[in-house]
C-alpha cells in the first residue's frame, strides 16, 4: 500500500532518516518507535507530503488516499461541532452530482465502446469514494465517531472554538477518522485521550481496513494493535516482527548480539594496535608489520552497539510510617454547588496499599483525589485523614501547582530543605535538567518537561501518601516504565488515576470503580477487575466500549458536574433506564432499516453500469424511480432516527 525505499533527510548536515525503506501492507497496523529526536515525526510528515526528503522515493497505488494526524495542531473554526464534522462529506455531494450525470451519459454512448468503458470506470470509482466515506449514512457516522471519542450529544452544537486544546486535537481526530483514508499516519493519537476513548480508537483501527502507521506512548495500544514494530535508531530503520512486548525482547537479543560482536572487534583491534606498536621499528618484522597496518584499515568496523533509550532515574524518598487508616469516608456526597458527583458512598483506604480508581471520563475520579487533598469538602457524610497522614498530590492539569513565572531550579529548590542544592541539582539531572536548562521558566516548558518538574518536586515532598492524577501524562516509554517501577518500590500509600493500562496491571493492588455516583472495589489489578466483572456477568465500558450502546449520536455524558442518576430515587432510576434502552432499541432498528435500504440503493447504482440496462429504456426508467424513492424514504428515516436521539437526550 505505501512504499518508502532508500528515504534520505539531513539536518544540519547530519542523516537524521538515512536509506530508511519499508512497506506498509494493506490493512496492516504498524507502531514506529525510537527515541525524541529520532526522525519519528519527520517521516510521517514526508510521508503525508508535508515536508521534501532528500532523497528516496514514496509510492502509493494511484487511487490510495492518505490522512496525517499530527502531534499538535493550530485549529481553529467558526462553525460548530457538527458542522465541522459535515464537512468532511463536502465532496460526497459533488460525487453524487457527477454519478447523476454519468449515469445519463452512459445511456448515449455505445455500451461496448471506449467511452461507455471510460465513464463506468469514473463511475465505479465515485461509487467506492462515496462507499469509502461511509456518506449514505453521513449523520449516523458523524454521531458515532463524536460520541466514541468522547463528545456528548450537546456538543455537536457548541461552537469549535469553545473546546480546549485537547478536545480541538480530538475533533481533528474525529475529521480524520471520519474521512476513512486507504493509509493513515497517527502521531501520538492517544496524547489527548482518557482510556475509554483510548479503547475505542484501538477497536475502531483494528476494524478499519485502512494502513495505519502510528507513533504511540501507550504500550498496550502497541501490544494490542501492532503486527510489526518499525524502529528508528541512528537515522536507520529495523523491522520488528510481532507487538511491541515482542519487540522489546527481540531487541534486548539483537543489541546483546551486537555487543558482543562489537566487543570482540574491538579486542582484535587492541591486539593488533598493540603489535603494531611493539614492532613498529623491528626491521624483521616490517613486512608483518605493514600487513596488521593493512588490515586494520580494510577492516569494516562494527559502531559502538546501542544503549537503552535515557529515560528519568528516580525513586520516592523513605517516608514516615504514618497512619493505619489513611482516609476514612462514610455515607459521603461529593460535587459542585446543588449537582452531586458522587452519592452516599463508603470509602477507606489502608497503609502500604496502591489503589487506582478506574471509571468513563467524568464519573468523578478527580473529584474524589480532591477529597482525600482537602481540596473540596463533601456536602454530606463524615471524611477523615489519618493524623500521621502526609500527603504529596500530583494534580491531572500543571496550572494547579506550577507557577509559570517561576524557573525550573526555583520550582524544585522552592520544596527541598535547606541546604540540598547540591542534590536538587542532581535530581533535576536526573530528569533532563542541566545548566542553563535549570533558568527556564515552567511557561516555555513542554508538556513533558512540566511533567517532569512536578514529579521531581514531589521527591522532596516527605510524603507517605502519594496521590498521582495521570502521572504519565506527556511521558514517554522509557520514563513511564521508570516511574512505574518507582510506584512498585514506594514503601508508603498510592492512590493514582491513569490510562495507561500496562501500569494500572502492574502497580494495583485493589481497584475503585466510580459508576454512576456509587464506588465498588475489587482486588487485585485491571486484569482481575476485567476478570471480576465477566464472572458478575457485566460488562464496563472501560473494557468494552459497545457496552455504552444508546444511538450514534447519544453518547455518555461527559462533565463531571453532571448529577447523572444518583440524585434520583430507585424506582425513578429504573424506569428512566426502562424508557432509555426502550429509545435505544427503536433507534438501533432505524440504524438497520436505513442500512438495508442504503445497501439497496448501491444494488442499484451497480446495475446502472451494466451495458444491457441501457438497451431497456424501461427498464432504466424502473431503476431510477426504484432509487429516487429509496432516496425519499432514508431521508424519512433519518427524520426519525433524529427525534430518536432527541428523545433520548431528554431522557439523559
Amino acid at each position: 500500500m505505501l512504499n518508502v525505499s532508500n528515504l534520505e533527510k539531513y539536518i544540519g548536515g547530519r542523516a537524521l532518516l538515512d536509506k530508511v525503506t519499508f512497506q506498509l501492507q494493506p490493512g496492516e497496523p504498524v507502531s514506529l518507535v525510537g527515541a525524541n529526536g529520532s526522525g519519528k515525526s519527520t517521516l510521517m510528515k514526508i510521508c503525508a507530503g508535508l515536508v521534501s526528503s532528500d532523497g528516496g522515493d514514496i509510492s502509493m497505488p494511484r487511487d490510495a488516499t492518505i490522512g496525517y494526524l499530527p502531534q499538535h495542531a493550530d485549529f481553529d473554526s467558526e462553525g460548530s461541532l457538527r458542522e465541522e464534522l459535515r464537512a468532511v462529506f463536502r465532496e460526497v455531494l459533488s460525487h453524487e452530482a457527477e454519478m447523476e450525470e454519468l449515469a445519463h451519459k452512459m445511456g448515449e454512448v455505445d455500451p461496448h465502446g471506449e467511452e461507455y468503458a471510460r465513464i463506468a470506470d469514473r463511475f465505479g470509482h465515485l461509487q467506492h469514494e462515496i462507499e469509502r466515506l461511509g456518506a449514505y449514512d453521513m449523520d449516523a457516522q458523524v454521531g458515532r465517531i463524536a460520541a466514541g471519542l468522547g463528545f456528548s450529544y450537546d456538543d455537536l452544537e457548541r461552537p469549535c472554538r469553545e473546546f480546549s486544546g485537547g478536545w480541538r486535537m480530538r475533533i481533528l481526530l474525529a475529521r480524520l477518522l471520519l474521512r476513512n483514508p486507504d493509509i493513515m499516519l497517527f502521531d501520538e493519537p492517544t496524547n489527548h485521550l482518557d482510556l475509554e476513548t483510548m479503547i475505542w480508537l484501538e477497536q475502531w483501527i483494528r476494524a478499519s481496513d485502512a494502513s495505519v502507521l502510528m507513533v504511540s506512548h501507550e504500550r498496550a495500544f502497541m501490544d494490542n494493535l501492532s503486527k510489526r514494530i518499525f524502529e528508528i535508531y541512528a537515522g536507520k530503520l529495523t523491522v520488528y516482527r510481532g507487538n511491541y512486548t515482542d519487540y522489546l525482547e527481540a531487541r534486548q537479543e539483537r543489541w546483546a548480539q551486537w555487543a558482543r560482536e562489537y566487543a570482540n572487534q574491538q579486542d582484535e583491534i587492541a591486539k593488533t594496535q598493540k603489535f603494531i606498536d611493539r614492532f613498529r621499528y623491528q626491521a624483521t618484522k616490517a613486512q608483518t608489520v605493514q600487513s596488521r597496518i593493512k588490515m586494520l584499515e580494510r577492516l569494516e568496523r562494527i559502531p559502538p552497539p546501542p544503549t537503552e533509550p535515557g529515560s528519568i532515574h528516580f525513586k520516592f524518598p523513605e517516608p514516615d510510617r504514618g497512619s493505619k487508616e489513611v482516609f476514612i469516608g462514610e455515607n459521603l456526597s461529593v460535587g459542585y454547588g446543588d449537582r452531586r458527583v458522587l452519592e452516599d458512598i463508603d470509602f477507606a483506604v489502608y497503609r502500604g496499599e496502591r489503589v487506582a480508581l478506574v471509571g468513563l471520563n467524568g464519573a468523578g475520579k478527580s473529584t474524589l483525589m480532591k477529597l482525600m487533598t482537602g481540596r473540596l469538602t463533601p456536602s454530606a457524610g463524615d471524611f477523615r485523614v489519618g493524623g500521621a497522614t502526609s500527603i504529596g498530590y500530583f494534580a491531572q492539569y500543571e496550572s494547579e501547582d506550577l507557577s509559570p513565572v517561576n524557573t525550573v531550579w526555583q520550582e524544585v529548590s522552592s520544596v527541598a530543605p535547606i541546604g540540598m542544592d547540591q542534590q536538587v541539582r542532581n535530581i533535576l539531572g536526573g530528569f533532563y535538567f542541566m545548566g542553563d536548562d535549570l533558568e527556564k521558566k515552567i511557561e516555555v516548558l513542554s508538556g513533558g518537561e512540566r511533567t517532569r518538574v512536578r514529579l521531581a518536586r514531589m521527591l522532596f515532598s516527605g510524603a507517605n501518601t502519594l496521590l498521582l492524577d495521570e502521572p504519565t501524562n506527556h511521558l514517554d516509554l522509557a520514563s513511564r516504565r521508570t516511574l512505574e517501577d518507582a510506584m512498585l518500590r514506594f514503601p508508603g500509600t498510592l492512590v493514582f488515576v491513569s490510562h495507561d493500562r500496562v501500569l494500572l496491571e502492574k502497580v494495583p493492588t485493589r481497584i475503585v470503580e466510580i459508576r454512576d455516583g456509587r464506588l465498588r472495589n475489587f482486588a487485585g489489578n485491571y486484569f482481575d477487575y476485567c476478570r471480576a466483572l465477566e464472572s458478575l456477568g457485566e460488562t464496563s465500558p472501560l473494557v468494552d466500549p459497545s457496552a455504552r450502546g444508546g444511538a450514534p449520536s447519544r453518547p455518555e455524558k461527559k462533565s463531571d458536574n453532571g448529577n447523572g442518576d444518583a440524585t434520583l430515587d430507585r424506582e425513578a432510576r429504573k424506569e428512566r433506564q426502562r424508557n432509555q434502552r426502550r429509545l435505544e432499541k427503536a433507534a438501533a432498528q432505524l440504524e438497520e432499516k436505513i442500512a438495508a435500504m442504503e445497501a439497496e440503493v448501491r444494488t442499484l447504482d451497480e446495475k446502472l453500469m451494466m451495458p444491457n440496462i441501457y438497451s431497456n429504456p424501461s427498464r432504466l426508467a424502473e431503476i431510477g424511480a426504484a432509487r429516487k424513492q429509496l432516496k425519499t424514504d432514508i431521508e424519512q428515516l433519518y427524520a426519525e432516527w433524529e427525534k430518536a436521539g432527541e428523545a433520548l437526550e431528554a431522557e439523559s
